[in-house]
């Protein structure tokens, strides 16, 4: 599976909150959640053709800004690929308003 249709299925599942996935020394997060980012914490947001949007949060950065979702009181979860089992594992996630 690639990991713009792995990105779409856990966006549908968890339709409430930003999805930000690691991928490498990223968090990646795209479609709406990357433009809520972008208008919410003033990140780059990259677009490319049939309007499809990214943004990236390096991972040392990532504490800051959920941090600052959390005082925006914005609903997030965040995934990393667990190599040694092949699957997606959640880091972390706020339940906090909707975002």
């Amino acid at each position: 599976m690639s990991f713009s249709n792995m990105l779409e299925i856990l966006q549908e599942k968890n339709k409430d909150r930003i999805v930000l996935i690691r991928l490498g020394t990223f968090y990646i997060a795209t479609g709406r959640d990357a433009l809520l980012l972008h208008t919410k914490l003033d990140l780059k947001c990259t677009c490319f053709k049939n309007n499809v949007c990214k943004v990236g949060i390096p991972e040392m950065s990532l504490p800051k800004y959920l941090e600052r979702l959390d005082r925006l009181n914005v609903s997030y979860i965040v995934y990393h690929f667990n190599n040694e089992k092949e699957m997606l594992v959640e880091e972390c996630k706020n339940n906090g308003g909707i975002s």
